[in-house]
């Protein structure tokens, strides 16, 4: 499985920062019993908390931030809710990234830019943890639909309103609007709302080479062919289907590597187009 490729003299690597145990009421429309390997001993699925590293001449951008040296609890109202007798200890557990970030030869200090595909907790724990900045030089980009949608009415204590706020007070926050937004030579952000208001995703492009980063567009392998399938934290379910569907649809069939933060192991995919329909093949 490949987890680092090269889109002409840009380097993408795929990093994983940690687990989340996600009990199958976060995938409505998803039928675990057709699925049962899906399912962990724990009674869960587990994803992990991916980001990515696009390194090329004179910029090192990260892409999204992961969970952040913490473990969050399992919020004793899920287990409720999911009618669980026995729930993991933890719903995600986080910290694995700056080592993922030494293994690829990259310190805190090289990250340029830090690009939040959206502000959910499991894509900012490394912005600022604690409030504190993890990439002293780097500027943080995030669609700014997002902050008011789920920062501003998060309580105080919020993992992922504890991290923006920091890096607000910090002065290292870009907010984007734009339809698209150059972040560096060769990577391009793209508004792709639906799973949050300011959502985007990432096209890298480099010497007739293409890759895109779809954050939480796509978030499990399977909804490549069942549209009934959607996600719990999904702001918009239906807005969310239809982004999904037209990205599926411009991707489908073409020679472009894809990167998606929770698909099992991170590998880059493409998607084919056969006789029994579309299919991921690993890049």
């Amino acid at each position: 499985m490949t987890t680092s490729l090269q889109v002409g003299g840009i380097t993408v690597t795929a990093l994983d920062d940690g687990v989340s145990h996600l009990p199958p009421l976060f995938y409505p429309g998803l039928d675990f019993d057709a699925h049962p390997h899906l399912l962990e001993a724990d009674g869960t699925h587990h994803i992990p908390a991916g980001c990515f590293l696009v390194q090329g001449d004179g910029f090192t951008v990260l892409v999204d931030a992961g969970t952040g040296p913490v473990s969050i609890p399992f919020p004793v109202e899920l287990a409720a809710a999911a009618k669980m007798e026995s729930a993991p200890r933890s719903i995600a557990v986080g910290g694995e990234l700056p080592g993922a970030l030494a293994a690829a030869g990259v310190s805190p200090e090289d990250v340029t830019t830090v690009l939040l595909t959206h502000l959910h907790a499991d894509h900012v724990g490394w912005v600022a943890p604690g409030g504190t900045p993890f990439f002293p030089n780097a500027e943080v980009v995030y669609g700014a639909l997002d902050w008011d949608a789920l920062i501003a009415p998060a309580p105080a204590g919020d993992p992922a309103r504890v991290v923006m706020e920091g890096a607000r007070n910090a002065g290292v926050l870009r907010a984007v609007d734009a339809p698209e937004v150059e972040i560096a030579p060769g990577v391009t952000a793209y508004h792709t709302p639906g799973h949050t208001p300011g959502h985007y995703i990432v096209r890298i492009a480099d010497g007739g080479r293409e890759a895109y980063l779809l954050g939480d567009a796509v978030h499990h392998p399977l909804q490549l062919n069942d549209t009934g399938i959607s996600f719990l934290s999904d702001t918009d379910a239906e807005h969310a289907l239809k982004t999904r569907e037209q990205l599926l649809a411009r991707l489908a069939g073409q020679d472009v590597a894809i990167g998606m933060d929770h698909f099992p192991g991170l590998g880059f995919q493409r998607i084919t187009v056969g006789k029994d329909g579309r299919a991921w093949t690993a890049a």
